[in-house]
């Protein structure tokens, strides 16, 4: 059982609920896919397409029609860089999506770059309300590491596009900042790449949602 690498999402399951994690990534115990989600990545799907010239405007982009023609023409004059898999080492350096030091993995949008300009963007579907604080947090992640790819920039900026409200939210970060938030979530990632024992966070809350526990593979479950 390996747990040596990890994602931004595997990060808020592991300190959500260690148990929920283990299920998930290490025995790989598959769970049924939400309509919401499976429509989020038929959005996402439309959105590289378009980028790339090779499919229409569609209903679940047409709030952000202009953004997405400007990532359209970058992409064309080769500024902009659509759905890429980045991913460094332990030492936030980049490495390969299946190298044996890869140590995080994560999946990018799209992305600015130009001399005057470094912005990552993320594609948001669904409510953005109470989610403020997790998203910005996923922002400074990117940012981190799109600072250790490119470590002249001087600031980087990371939007997310929140594309069922027409919503943008902006988040810029200096290197300093970076530095500290990089330390942040270094610290947060080795107790899950280091952890060896994965204890239930059982609560009303936290299994609400969850199928391992309304599945009964998960004894821990809280009954709602």
């Amino acid at each position: 059982m390996s747990n040596n690498r990890w994602s931004y999402s595997r990060l808020s399951v592991f300190e959500q609920c260690p148990k929920r994690y283990y299920y998930s990534s290490i025995e790989k115990i598959p769970t049924p896919q939400h309509p919401a989600a499976t429509r989020g990545t038929d959005i996402h799907n439309e959105a590289e397409l378009y980028i790339r010239g090779e499919g229409p405007m569609t209903r679940g982009l047409a709030l952000f029609e202009e953004g997405f023609e400007q990532l359209k023409q970058g992409y064309e004059e080769g500024t902009v860089f659509v759905e890429e898999d980045w991913a460094f080492d332990i030492d936030w350096q980049p490495a390969n999506w299946n190298e044996d030091k890869t140590w995080c993995r994560y999946k990018i949008d799209a992305y600015i770059k130009r001399p005057d300009r470094t912005v990552v963007i993320d594609f948001k579907t669904g409510r953005y309300a109470g989610n403020e604080s997790t998203h910005e947090q996923q922002c400074a992640l990117y940012a981190s590491a799109t600072y250790n790819r490119d470590p002249n920039v001087e600031v980087i900026q990371a939007e997310l596009w929140y594309l069922d409200h027409g919503r943008i939210a902006r988040h810029s970060y200096t290197v300093d900042e970076l530095k500290e938030r990089q330390e942040t979530f270094h610290n947060r990632a080795l107790k899950l790449t280091e952890a060896t024992e994965y204890p239930a966070k059982a609560s009303v809350q936290n299994c609400k949602w969850c199928h391992y526990g309304k599945s009964g593979v998960c004894s821990e479950y809280r009954h709602i």
